[in-house]
């Protein structure tokens, strides 16, 4: 493990319990059998599958991030010696890569028994909205996270949240007088990825090229990201500049010279 990594850091804690590795699978599928197994109107089934999403991607990085500030970890990992930029970018990446695998294997269970028209295309798009939607789940949640006091503010503001980003993300049916949030709707990955579950249940396999572009650019990013934090990052090596101040370089650095 390289100390200079963060993300793998993360990765390694996060996958190295199997216990709560299975925990995690484990309650998505049980949450998400019902949308899956019970006859329902295909529409109602998407609008299920994505809230079993929504929920654990959103308050998986809620909890996470309470419990690293109330940990007093969060201090600690802000005096490593890596940029602040990239902090928040191993811990917004890795609660992704995290809630990413329950979520797949939920959105696998539902193609393989209530998918239609199932293509590689069809599936590939489906992957990149669903690392768009935990993306900015994870964005959201580890602000909520960040702003919660107690683990009981954040499980508050967790429910607070969970409804409002369900009603913004067309989950649940609007009301007259809130129709002017479809607007918001049309930029929101999560009631993109509603929208192709609910055309991966009737068949439908017409995709906007906007929508196309954006879930292939999207996976692409998520993709290209990860492997490069994965194979980044060494053990530093600390020196004194003629400042006297401390500067960190990788061993990389300091074996090329």
């Amino acid at each position: 493990m390289m100390p200079g990594n963060l993300f793998r850091l993360q990765l390694a804690a996060a996958f190295g319990d199997r216990r709560q590795m299975v925990l995690r699978v484990g309650v998505s599928l049980l949450l998400s059998l019902p949308f899956v197994l019970i006859g329902m109107p295909p529409r109602a089934q998407a609008a299920g599958i994505t809230m079993v999403i929504l929920f654990t991607g959103f308050f998986g990085a809620a909890v996470s991030h309470a419990h690293l500030r109330a940990d007093q970890r969060l201090a600690r990992l802000s005096l490593l010696p890596i940029p602040r930029w990239t902090l928040w970018l191993d811990l917004a990446l890795s609660s992704t890569l995290m809630r990413l695998g329950p979520s797949a294997v939920v959105l696998a269970a539902f193609a393989a028994v209530s998918g239609r028209n199932v293509t590689a295309g069809v599936l590939l798009n489906l992957a990149g909205l669903l690392c768009a939607a935990l993306v900015l789940l994870a964005l959201l949640g580890m602000g909520t996270g960040r702003l919660a006091r107690s683990n009981a503010e954040v499980h508050l503001f967790g429910a607070m949240a969970t409804g409002l980003l369900a009603l913004l993300s067309g989950v649940v049916p609007l009301p007259e007088r809130l129709l002017w949030l479809t607007a918001i709707m049309a930029w929101n990955p999560i009631a993109w990825l509603s929208a192709a579950l609910n055309r991966l249940a009737t068949g439908l396999t017409a995709t906007s090229r906007a929508e196309l572009i954006f879930s292939w650019a999207v996976l692409a990013a998520v993709v290209v990201t990860a492997g490069v934090r994965w194979i980044s990052g060494g053990a530093y090596e600390r020196r004194f500049s003629t400042r006297g101040t401390i500067e960190d370089r990788t061993y990389m650095e300091v074996q090329a010279k």
